[in-house]
Protein backbone atom coordinates (compact mmCIF):
# COMPACT_ATOMS: atom_id res chain seq x y z
CA UNK A 1 0.00 0.00 0.00
CA UNK A 2 1.24 3.45 -0.74
CA UNK A 3 2.88 3.94 3.15
CA UNK A 4 6.05 4.98 4.74
CA UNK A 5 8.61 2.38 4.97
CA UNK A 6 11.09 2.03 7.02
CA UNK A 7 14.68 4.20 5.67
CA UNK A 8 16.80 0.43 4.92
CA UNK A 9 17.20 -1.81 2.25
CA UNK A 10 15.72 -4.70 3.09
CA UNK A 11 15.15 -8.36 1.16
CA UNK A 12 13.82 -11.65 2.54
CA UNK A 13 11.82 -14.45 1.11
CA UNK A 14 8.79 -16.70 2.37
CA UNK A 15 7.33 -19.87 0.83
CA UNK A 16 3.59 -19.59 0.98
CA UNK A 17 1.05 -22.06 1.25
CA UNK A 18 -2.40 -22.72 0.20
CA UNK A 19 -4.39 -20.40 -2.46
CA UNK A 20 -5.79 -22.36 -5.58
CA UNK A 21 -4.17 -22.59 -8.75
CA UNK A 22 -6.65 -23.64 -10.57
CA UNK A 23 -7.46 -21.67 -14.04
CA UNK A 24 -4.03 -20.99 -13.51
CA UNK A 25 -3.23 -18.19 -16.25
CA UNK A 26 -0.90 -19.51 -19.75
CA UNK A 27 1.74 -16.66 -20.65
CA UNK A 28 2.08 -16.12 -24.17
CA UNK A 29 5.33 -17.15 -24.73
CA UNK A 30 7.10 -13.72 -24.97
CA UNK A 31 9.08 -13.69 -21.55
CA UNK A 32 10.90 -15.88 -20.45
CA UNK A 33 10.22 -18.61 -17.91
CA UNK A 34 13.58 -20.09 -16.84
CA UNK A 35 13.55 -18.73 -13.12
CA UNK A 36 12.07 -20.68 -10.23
CA UNK A 37 12.34 -17.21 -7.97
CA UNK A 38 9.25 -14.68 -8.23
CA UNK A 39 11.52 -11.35 -7.32
CA UNK A 40 9.03 -8.73 -6.46
CA UNK A 41 9.92 -5.03 -5.79
CA UNK A 42 8.70 -2.73 -3.25
CA UNK A 43 8.93 0.30 -1.47
CA UNK A 44 6.87 -1.18 2.08
CA UNK A 45 6.92 -5.20 2.71
CA UNK A 46 3.86 -5.25 5.16
CA UNK A 47 1.08 -6.29 1.89
CA UNK A 48 3.71 -8.47 0.39
CA UNK A 49 4.00 -10.79 3.27
CA UNK A 50 0.24 -10.91 4.27
CA UNK A 51 0.35 -11.74 0.27
CA UNK A 52 2.74 -14.78 0.78
CA UNK A 53 0.65 -16.16 3.62
CA UNK A 54 -2.48 -16.55 1.41
CA UNK A 55 -0.68 -17.58 -2.08
CA UNK A 56 0.47 -20.62 -2.75
CA UNK A 57 3.43 -18.54 -4.63
CA UNK A 58 6.93 -20.23 -5.49
CA UNK A 59 9.69 -18.99 -4.03
CA UNK A 60 8.24 -15.70 -3.65
CA UNK A 61 11.61 -13.07 -3.22
CA UNK A 62 11.03 -9.37 -2.85
CA UNK A 63 13.32 -6.30 -2.48
CA UNK A 64 12.36 -3.41 -0.52
CA UNK A 65 14.17 -0.25 -1.24
CA UNK A 66 12.67 0.98 2.09
CA UNK A 67 11.31 4.54 1.47
CA UNK A 68 8.26 6.59 0.78
CA UNK A 69 6.34 5.80 -1.99
CA UNK A 70 6.87 8.96 -3.63
CA UNK A 71 10.75 8.13 -3.61
CA UNK A 72 10.27 4.91 -4.60
CA UNK A 73 9.83 5.88 -7.86
CA UNK A 74 13.28 7.03 -8.79
CA UNK A 75 14.82 4.51 -6.79
CA UNK A 76 12.78 1.64 -9.00
CA UNK A 77 14.53 3.44 -11.64
CA UNK A 78 18.39 2.66 -10.02
CA UNK A 79 17.49 -0.77 -9.55
CA UNK A 80 16.59 -1.71 -12.94
CA UNK A 81 19.73 -0.24 -14.46
CA UNK A 82 21.22 -1.92 -12.18
CA UNK A 83 20.53 -5.17 -13.98
CA UNK A 84 19.31 -7.08 -10.55
CA UNK A 85 16.36 -9.61 -11.18
CA UNK A 86 12.77 -8.28 -10.89
CA UNK A 87 9.80 -9.65 -12.38
CA UNK A 88 6.94 -8.21 -10.71
CA UNK A 89 6.90 -4.51 -8.82
CA UNK A 90 4.44 -2.70 -7.40
CA UNK A 91 3.26 1.01 -8.36
CA UNK A 92 1.63 3.66 -6.28
CA UNK A 93 -1.63 5.63 -8.40
CA UNK A 94 0.67 8.88 -8.32
CA UNK A 95 2.96 7.41 -11.17
CA UNK A 96 2.12 3.95 -12.26
CA UNK A 97 0.93 5.26 -15.26
CA UNK A 98 4.24 6.86 -15.78
CA UNK A 99 5.61 3.17 -15.70
CA UNK A 100 3.08 1.75 -17.89
CA UNK A 101 3.35 4.18 -20.35
CA UNK A 102 7.04 3.30 -20.36
CA UNK A 103 7.47 -0.09 -22.67
CA UNK A 104 11.16 -0.47 -21.22
CA UNK A 105 9.50 -0.97 -17.55
CA UNK A 106 6.28 -2.60 -18.19
CA UNK A 107 4.98 -5.46 -20.68
CA UNK A 108 1.58 -5.76 -20.60
CA UNK A 109 -0.35 -8.18 -18.40
CA UNK A 110 -1.59 -10.20 -21.39
CA UNK A 111 2.00 -11.59 -21.38
CA UNK A 112 1.31 -13.63 -18.51
CA UNK A 113 -2.25 -14.45 -19.41
CA UNK A 114 -4.12 -12.00 -17.43
CA UNK A 115 -6.55 -9.82 -19.54
CA UNK A 116 -9.04 -7.14 -18.85
CA UNK A 117 -11.97 -9.63 -19.01
CA UNK A 118 -10.71 -11.05 -15.53
CA UNK A 119 -10.98 -7.56 -13.81
CA UNK A 120 -15.35 -6.87 -14.38
CA UNK A 121 -15.49 -7.16 -10.64
CA UNK A 122 -13.03 -5.07 -9.99
CA UNK A 123 -13.72 -1.68 -9.04
CA UNK A 124 -13.26 0.68 -12.51
CA UNK A 125 -10.65 3.10 -11.53
CA UNK A 126 -8.23 0.13 -11.30
CA UNK A 127 -8.59 -0.88 -14.68
CA UNK A 128 -8.64 2.81 -15.50
CA UNK A 129 -5.48 3.09 -13.40
CA UNK A 130 -3.74 0.00 -14.91
CA UNK A 131 -4.43 0.80 -18.63
CA UNK A 132 -1.52 2.77 -20.42
CA UNK A 133 -2.15 5.56 -23.43
CA UNK A 134 -2.47 2.99 -25.60
CA UNK A 135 -5.57 0.88 -23.82
CA UNK A 136 -3.07 -1.81 -22.99
CA UNK A 137 -3.53 -3.48 -19.49
CA UNK A 138 -0.41 -3.12 -18.14
CA UNK A 139 -0.72 -2.86 -13.80
CA UNK A 140 -3.52 -4.91 -11.80
CA UNK A 141 -4.69 -3.87 -8.35
CA UNK A 142 -5.11 -6.06 -5.04
CA UNK A 143 -7.07 -2.83 -3.74
CA UNK A 144 -9.65 -0.21 -3.33
CA UNK A 145 -8.36 2.94 -1.80
CA UNK A 146 -11.57 5.17 -1.09
CA UNK A 147 -11.04 7.44 1.65
CA UNK A 148 -13.41 8.25 4.69
CA UNK A 149 -12.41 10.53 7.74
CA UNK A 150 -11.04 8.48 11.06
CA UNK A 151 -11.53 11.06 14.33
CA UNK A 152 -10.88 10.67 18.18
CA UNK A 153 -14.56 9.46 19.29
CA UNK A 154 -13.28 10.64 22.84
CA UNK A 155 -13.16 14.08 21.59
CA UNK A 156 -16.12 13.99 19.58
CA UNK A 157 -18.02 12.93 22.57
CA UNK A 158 -16.24 15.57 24.97
CA UNK A 159 -16.09 18.78 22.57
CA UNK A 160 -19.31 17.84 20.18
CA UNK A 161 -21.48 15.42 22.55
CA UNK A 162 -21.45 13.00 19.22
CA UNK A 163 -21.93 9.14 20.86
CA UNK A 164 -21.48 7.34 16.98
CA UNK A 165 -20.23 7.60 13.79
CA UNK A 166 -23.89 8.49 12.22
CA UNK A 167 -24.05 11.50 14.95
CA UNK A 168 -20.80 12.97 13.52
CA UNK A 169 -21.46 12.52 10.03
CA UNK A 170 -24.70 14.48 10.40
CA UNK A 171 -22.33 17.45 11.52
CA UNK A 172 -19.88 16.87 8.47
CA UNK A 173 -21.39 16.15 5.53
CA UNK A 174 -20.73 18.66 3.67
CA UNK A 175 -17.20 20.96 3.18
CA UNK A 176 -18.97 23.86 4.70
CA UNK A 177 -20.60 21.57 7.49
CA UNK A 178 -17.27 20.46 8.59
CA UNK A 179 -15.27 23.75 8.80
CA UNK A 180 -18.59 25.07 11.08
CA UNK A 181 -18.09 21.58 13.19
CA UNK A 182 -14.40 22.52 13.45
CA UNK A 183 -14.87 26.06 14.77
CA UNK A 184 -16.57 24.56 17.66
CA UNK A 185 -13.99 21.96 18.47
CA UNK A 186 -11.56 24.51 18.22
CA UNK A 187 -13.42 26.76 20.60
CA UNK A 188 -14.13 23.69 23.06
CA UNK A 189 -10.17 23.01 23.19
CA UNK A 190 -8.78 25.96 24.39
CA UNK A 191 -7.77 26.20 20.49
CA UNK A 192 -5.76 23.51 20.88
CA UNK A 193 -7.09 20.84 18.49
CA UNK A 194 -7.64 21.06 14.32
CA UNK A 195 -10.15 19.41 13.21
CA UNK A 196 -8.22 18.62 10.00
CA UNK A 197 -4.46 16.59 10.50
CA UNK A 198 -3.12 18.55 7.26
CA UNK A 199 -3.22 20.71 4.08
CA UNK A 200 -2.06 17.33 2.57
CA UNK A 201 -5.40 15.38 3.96
CA UNK A 202 -7.40 18.28 3.06
CA UNK A 203 -6.24 18.60 -0.02
CA UNK A 204 -6.68 14.34 -0.80
CA UNK A 205 -10.03 14.71 0.36
CA UNK A 206 -10.97 17.70 -1.71
CA UNK A 207 -9.34 16.85 -5.35
CA UNK A 208 -10.60 13.39 -5.56
CA UNK A 209 -14.19 14.44 -4.50
CA UNK A 210 -14.89 17.10 -6.48
CA UNK A 211 -12.50 17.79 -9.93
CA UNK A 212 -14.11 16.54 -13.05
CA UNK A 213 -11.55 17.06 -15.57
CA UNK A 214 -7.86 16.18 -16.03
CA UNK A 215 -5.59 18.64 -15.09
CA UNK A 216 -4.42 17.78 -18.30
CA UNK A 217 -5.72 17.80 -21.60
CA UNK A 218 -4.40 17.26 -25.18
CA UNK A 219 -0.64 17.42 -23.50
CA UNK A 220 -1.21 20.61 -22.22
CA UNK A 221 -2.02 21.92 -18.96
CA UNK A 222 -3.71 25.68 -19.56
CA UNK A 223 -4.66 28.61 -16.81
CA UNK A 224 -8.47 28.05 -16.99
CA UNK A 225 -8.77 24.11 -16.40
CA UNK A 226 -6.22 24.63 -13.70
CA UNK A 227 -8.40 26.57 -12.20
CA UNK A 228 -11.61 24.84 -12.93
CA UNK A 229 -9.64 21.78 -11.45
CA UNK A 230 -9.23 24.03 -8.00
CA UNK A 231 -12.00 25.42 -7.76
CA UNK A 232 -12.09 27.33 -4.57
CA UNK A 233 -9.36 24.85 -2.80
CA UNK A 234 -6.59 27.52 -2.05
CA UNK A 235 -9.10 30.22 -0.68
CA UNK A 236 -10.54 26.85 1.71
CA UNK A 237 -7.44 26.22 2.71
CA UNK A 238 -5.53 29.35 3.94
CA UNK A 239 -9.10 30.48 5.48
CA UNK A 240 -8.95 27.69 7.61
CA UNK A 241 -5.33 27.14 7.93
CA UNK A 242 -5.27 30.57 9.36
CA UNK A 243 -8.34 29.63 12.04
CA UNK A 244 -6.50 27.04 13.27
CA UNK A 245 -8.96 24.49 11.60
CA UNK A 246 -6.32 22.59 9.61
CA UNK A 247 -3.25 20.89 11.43
CA UNK A 248 0.21 22.63 10.60
CA UNK A 249 2.12 19.61 10.47
CA UNK A 250 3.02 17.73 6.78
CA UNK A 251 2.42 14.38 5.81
CA UNK A 252 4.51 10.93 6.26
CA UNK A 253 6.63 12.63 9.59
CA UNK A 254 6.70 11.60 12.89
CA UNK A 255 4.93 14.67 14.06
CA UNK A 256 1.88 13.40 11.74
CA UNK A 257 1.61 10.26 14.14
CA UNK A 258 2.17 12.50 17.32
CA UNK A 259 -0.74 14.77 16.91
CA UNK A 260 -3.64 11.79 16.86
CA UNK A 261 -2.30 10.77 20.13
CA UNK A 262 -3.61 12.10 23.97
CA UNK A 263 0.02 12.38 25.08
CA UNK A 264 3.03 13.83 24.35
CA UNK A 265 3.69 17.68 23.61
CA UNK A 266 1.72 17.77 20.50
CA UNK A 267 -1.59 15.67 21.68
CA UNK A 268 -4.74 16.02 21.02
CA UNK A 269 -3.55 18.24 18.36
CA UNK A 270 -5.95 17.08 15.49
CA UNK A 271 -9.65 15.62 15.74
CA UNK A 272 -9.06 13.57 13.00
CA UNK A 273 -7.19 12.16 9.87
CA UNK A 274 -8.27 11.93 5.96
CA UNK A 275 -7.00 8.51 5.82
CA UNK A 276 -8.00 5.88 2.78
CA UNK A 277 -8.08 2.29 3.19
CA UNK A 278 -5.11 0.82 2.95
CA UNK A 279 -3.93 3.24 6.12
CA UNK A 280 -6.65 1.45 8.04
CA UNK A 281 -5.30 -1.83 7.92
CA UNK A 282 -3.14 -3.71 10.08
CA UNK A 283 0.22 -1.83 10.18
CA UNK A 284 -0.66 1.13 8.73
CA UNK A 285 -1.25 5.07 9.38
CA UNK A 286 -4.03 5.00 11.33
CA UNK A 287 -2.01 2.30 13.57
CA UNK A 288 0.46 4.51 13.66
CA UNK A 289 -0.89 7.26 14.79
CA UNK A 290 -2.27 5.33 17.87
CA UNK A 291 0.87 4.26 18.96
CA UNK A 292 0.51 0.94 18.21
CA UNK A 293 -1.24 -1.31 20.56
CA UNK A 294 0.48 0.51 23.71
CA UNK A 295 -0.36 3.74 22.64
CA UNK A 296 -2.46 6.22 23.89
CA UNK A 297 -5.19 6.48 21.75
CA UNK A 298 -5.14 2.81 20.66
CA UNK A 299 -8.71 1.79 19.73
CA UNK A 300 -10.03 4.90 20.59
CA UNK A 301 -10.84 6.28 16.82
CA UNK A 302 -14.07 5.74 14.41
CA UNK A 303 -14.48 6.49 11.22
CA UNK A 304 -17.30 8.29 8.75
CA UNK A 305 -17.39 9.20 5.20
CA UNK A 306 -16.76 12.73 5.99
CA UNK A 307 -17.48 15.68 4.29
CA UNK A 308 -17.10 13.85 0.46
CA UNK A 309 -16.45 10.80 -1.19
CA UNK A 310 -13.09 10.34 -2.33
CA UNK A 311 -9.86 8.29 -2.85
CA UNK A 312 -6.19 8.57 -2.17
CA UNK A 313 -3.58 6.32 -3.79
CA UNK A 314 -3.61 2.41 -4.06
CA UNK A 315 -1.11 0.22 -5.31
CA UNK A 316 -0.66 -1.71 -8.91
CA UNK A 317 1.33 -5.13 -9.44
CA UNK A 318 3.44 -4.44 -12.97
CA UNK A 319 5.34 -6.77 -14.56
CA UNK A 320 9.13 -6.00 -15.60
CA UNK A 321 9.71 -6.92 -19.75
CA UNK A 322 12.71 -8.56 -18.51
CA UNK A 323 10.61 -11.06 -16.47
CA UNK A 324 12.37 -14.59 -16.25
CA UNK A 325 9.34 -16.21 -14.28
CA UNK A 326 6.03 -16.16 -16.28
CA UNK A 327 4.38 -19.00 -14.83
CA UNK A 328 4.64 -17.83 -11.35
CA UNK A 329 3.87 -13.97 -11.87
CA UNK A 330 1.03 -14.48 -13.60
CA UNK A 331 -0.26 -17.14 -10.85
CA UNK A 332 0.87 -14.23 -8.03
CA UNK A 333 -1.29 -11.74 -9.86
CA UNK A 334 -4.25 -13.32 -10.70
CA UNK A 335 -4.06 -14.60 -6.89
CA UNK A 336 -4.29 -11.61 -5.60
CA UNK A 337 -6.16 -9.28 -8.15
CA UNK A 338 -8.51 -11.84 -9.73
CA UNK A 339 -9.54 -14.88 -7.53
CA UNK A 340 -12.57 -14.40 -4.88
CA UNK A 341 -11.30 -16.96 -2.22
CA UNK A 342 -7.41 -16.08 -1.93
CA UNK A 343 -8.77 -11.94 -2.09
CA UNK A 344 -11.53 -12.80 0.64
CA UNK A 345 -9.16 -14.15 3.19
CA UNK A 346 -6.62 -11.69 2.53
CA UNK A 347 -8.98 -8.99 3.15
CA UNK A 348 -10.17 -10.94 6.70
CA UNK A 349 -6.50 -11.40 7.75
CA UNK A 350 -4.78 -8.81 6.80
CA UNK A 351 -8.19 -5.47 6.87
CA UNK A 352 -7.28 -4.64 3.70
CA UNK A 353 -10.26 -3.32 1.39
CA UNK A 354 -9.96 -5.14 -1.53
CA UNK A 355 -10.11 -4.99 -5.48
CA UNK A 356 -13.11 -7.41 -5.87
CA UNK A 357 -16.50 -5.81 -5.81
CA UNK A 358 -18.31 -9.39 -5.04
CA UNK A 359 -15.46 -10.40 -1.94
CA UNK A 360 -16.39 -6.72 -0.65
CA UNK A 361 -19.95 -7.44 -0.50
CA UNK A 362 -19.71 -10.66 1.07
CA UNK A 363 -17.06 -9.34 3.50
CA UNK A 364 -19.72 -6.60 4.37
CA UNK A 365 -23.02 -8.19 4.50
CA UNK A 366 -21.18 -10.90 6.63
CA UNK A 367 -20.22 -8.14 9.46
CA UNK A 368 -17.88 -9.88 11.07
CA UNK A 369 -14.99 -7.66 10.30
CA UNK A 370 -14.32 -5.94 13.36
CA UNK A 371 -10.80 -3.52 13.63
CA UNK A 372 -8.89 -3.41 16.62
CA UNK A 373 -8.19 0.26 15.95
CA UNK A 374 -11.66 1.60 15.77
CA UNK A 375 -13.63 1.79 18.69
CA UNK A 376 -15.79 -0.87 19.41
CA UNK A 377 -14.29 -2.73 16.38
CA UNK A 378 -16.29 -0.26 14.06
CA UNK A 379 -16.06 -1.92 10.54
CA UNK A 380 -14.22 -0.20 8.16
CA UNK A 381 -15.26 -1.74 5.09
CA UNK A 382 -19.21 -0.94 6.21
CA UNK A 383 -18.37 2.77 6.02
CA UNK A 384 -16.38 2.40 2.94
CA UNK A 385 -17.92 0.30 0.44
CA UNK A 386 -20.29 3.29 -1.53
CA UNK A 387 -17.80 5.44 -1.51
CA UNK A 388 -15.50 2.85 -3.15
CA UNK A 389 -18.02 1.72 -5.77
CA UNK A 390 -18.73 5.77 -6.54
CA UNK A 391 -15.06 6.52 -7.64
CA UNK A 392 -14.64 7.54 -11.12
CA UNK A 393 -11.26 8.61 -13.12
CA UNK A 394 -12.67 7.67 -16.65
CA UNK A 395 -10.65 10.78 -18.21
CA UNK A 396 -9.29 12.63 -15.36
CA UNK A 397 -5.94 10.33 -14.77
CA UNK A 398 -3.07 11.36 -16.24
CA UNK A 399 0.81 10.24 -16.03
CA UNK A 400 1.55 13.53 -14.78
CA UNK A 401 -1.02 14.26 -11.25
CA UNK A 402 1.67 12.97 -9.11
CA UNK A 403 3.84 15.72 -10.12
CA UNK A 404 0.91 18.03 -10.43
CA UNK A 405 -0.33 16.95 -7.00
CA UNK A 406 3.45 17.23 -5.28
CA UNK A 407 4.06 21.28 -6.30
CA UNK A 408 0.43 22.37 -5.77
CA UNK A 409 0.56 21.29 -2.25
CA UNK A 410 4.03 22.64 -1.99
CA UNK A 411 2.42 26.15 -3.25
CA UNK A 412 -0.31 26.01 -1.01
CA UNK A 413 1.79 25.52 2.19
CA UNK A 414 4.20 28.34 1.04
CA UNK A 415 0.84 30.34 0.86
CA UNK A 416 -0.58 29.17 4.27
CA UNK A 417 2.77 29.48 6.11
CA UNK A 418 3.36 33.41 4.75
CA UNK A 419 5.92 32.47 2.50
CA UNK A 420 3.69 33.13 -0.45
CA UNK A 421 1.81 36.93 -0.06
CA UNK A 422 -1.52 36.17 -2.06
CA UNK A 423 -3.74 33.70 -3.57
CA UNK A 424 -2.00 34.89 -7.34
CA UNK A 425 1.25 34.57 -6.03
CA UNK A 426 0.01 30.95 -4.81
CA UNK A 427 -1.76 29.92 -7.93
CA UNK A 428 1.48 31.39 -10.45
CA UNK A 429 4.01 29.38 -8.20
CA UNK A 430 1.83 26.26 -8.88
CA UNK A 431 1.80 26.63 -12.52
CA UNK A 432 5.74 27.45 -12.71
CA UNK A 433 7.08 25.12 -11.15
CA UNK A 434 4.51 22.61 -13.11
CA UNK A 435 5.89 24.24 -16.04
CA UNK A 436 9.64 23.51 -15.28
CA UNK A 437 9.02 20.27 -13.93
Amino acid sequence: SSADAESSEDADSSEAEGGDTTGAPTPDGTLKDDDDTLSILCWTDTDLKAMFDVTSAKNPTYVNVGSSGSEANEQYVQYFSSGSDVDLFVCDADWVMSYENNDEYTAPLSALGIDESMYKDAYGYTVTLGTDSNGVLKGASWQAAAGGYAYRADLAEEYLGVTSPEDMQAQIGDWDAFWKTAATVYEKSGNKTAMADTLGGVWRAYSAGNRSTAWVQDGKITADNAKACLGDFINMAKTNYDAGYIGTVDQWTDDWYAIGQADGAMADATMGYFFPSWSLAAGGQLESAEGGESGSTYGKYAITEGPTGWFWGGSWICVSPNCDNGTFAGQFIKAMTVDDATMKEYCESHSDFVNNKSVMKEVVEGGKNSNPLFKDGQDQFAVLYDSADAIDLDGIATQYDGTINSKLQDAVTAYCTGDLADEQACYDEFLDTVASA
